[in-house]
């Protein structure tokens, strides 16, 4: 809770004497919403709203404590518009984008040499930034061939009626007849693109953007058109034709949180079988984050380099394992004298290198279960065992 609220919010609840403060804690941490403030959290009970009516989702009943700058919507001809400090000004904004947009997102921003971080959305689960831009989110559900849909279920957010079939009212929105949005058997993606919009919606603390760059080609209105001017009818956003936060640079320590966090999501990407290119862009992002020029921690890179090291050579040796040894789906070792001395050699180098470390124990025991795994129940089970319980013993 923000300094200088808690005694007023107390104090509003308990006046009239029929509420004790320890109810009026239990109200607060259940119903308030202390990461955003109320313009924020207008827009994103909108975008839940579609999946009340849409799916049958509840709604929640936060309330927020303060007020804050309204959600501001920019609409650009180009990526490259976003490098002109005449139209995007912010170097602590963070950007989201739906998670198939991000790689080219970003291969575009180097290019352009726009600094600013892309989170895609399963990036950005369970993290909150203090500025925050949606970029390309309606387009990216065009695409997917939802607009018609989507132009229905925003239409919806002007209707006060809690139906979804409209057969019998003949309700209208701007002239325009509105259609039943009942789409749980018609269109179930619809549920994944709001659920997805909604999370990237509540990743802001603060101040809020959402930004669309127009689809070449296309003459009629689109749907990052209709939405933008759906959220200025209802007071949800307000269009602008530039962003300016001021070209914050973040700080020392900022670059250094945000390179552990990028360690953190490597390596969680690694446990989850990420292709290996991908856990190593997302390392690349975290040593730039240690570098002189950012957070300038020699110790904090060198760890960096070392994690992903590790992870590299964990994945050369299950390679190694899968092509010498794995025959019809097993590990078969008939033959393959030559390469288990092979394998024993890089296992050595491995756990030379890493065994010891208390931040890459995980990929130490992935090791060794591979080992135990290849040699169990064959003749070089005794050679391996005691290594294999000396390791165990010390990670």
């Amino acid at each position: 809770m923000r300094e200088g609220t808690v005694n007023d919010v107390i104090h509003s609840l308990v006046k009239d004497g029929k509420q004790q403060v320890k109810d009026v804690l239990q109200y607060i941490s259940l119903q308030t919403n202390h990461r955003t403030h109320a313009q924020n959290l207008a827009i994103g009970q909108a975008v839940r709203r579609i999946l009340a009516r849409s799916f049958s989702v509840p709604m929640t009943n936060e309330i927020a404590l303060i007020n804050g700058q309204q959600p501001k919507a920019l609409s650009v001809e180009n990526v490259s518009d976003l490098a002109d400090t005449s139209v995007f000004c912010g170097g602590n904004i963070v950007f989201l984008a739906p998670d198939e947009k991000v790689h080219d997102l970003r291969l575009q921003f180097s290019e352009l040499g726009i600094q600013n971080d892309i989170f895609g959305v399963r990036e950005a689960k369970g993290l909150e930034f203090d500025a925050v831009a949606l970029i390309g989110f309606f387009s990216y559900i065009e695409e997917r061939g939802s607009s018609n849909e989507w132009h229905n279920v925003l239409r919806w957010l002007s209707s006060s009626s809690s139906l979804t079939k409209t057969s019998s009212t003949g309700e209208k929105i701007a002239g325009v007849m509105l259609e039943d949005c009942d789409y749980r058997l018609s269109a179930p993606n619809v549920s994944d693109e709001t659920m997805m919009l909604y999370t990237a919606l509540t990743r802001a603390r603060n101040n809020l953007y959402l930004i669309e760059v127009a689809q070449k080609g296309k003459k009629a209105v689109s749907l990052a058109d209709f939405a933008f001017r759906r959220f200025s009818d209802l007071g949800l956003a307000k269009q602008v034709s530039g962003i300016d936060e001021g070209q914050v640079e973040m700080s020392a320590a900022q670059h250094k949180a945000r390179g552990v966090l990028y360690v953190t999501q490597a390596l969680n990407m690694s446990r989850n079988h990420a292709p290996l290119s991908s856990v190593k862009e997302k390392f690349t992002e975290a040593m730039n984050r240690f570098r002189p020029d950012k957070g300038d921690d020699k110790e904090l890179f060198d760890k960096c380099q070392k994690h992903f090291n590790a992870v590299l050579q964990k994945h050369i040796l299950v390679m190694y394992a899968k092509e010498k040894f794995l025959r019809n789906g097993e590990y078969n070792l008939e033959g393959r004298f030559v390469e288990v001395l092979q394998f024993e050699q890089k296992c050595s180098k491995f756990f030379t290198w890493f065994l010891g470390d208390s931040f890459l124990v995980e990929v130490v025991n992935d090791v060794r279960c591979l080992v135990e795994e290849i040699f169990e129940d064959t003749p070089y089970e005794s050679h391996f065992k005691g290594a294999c319980q000396t390791i165990s013993s010390l990670t």
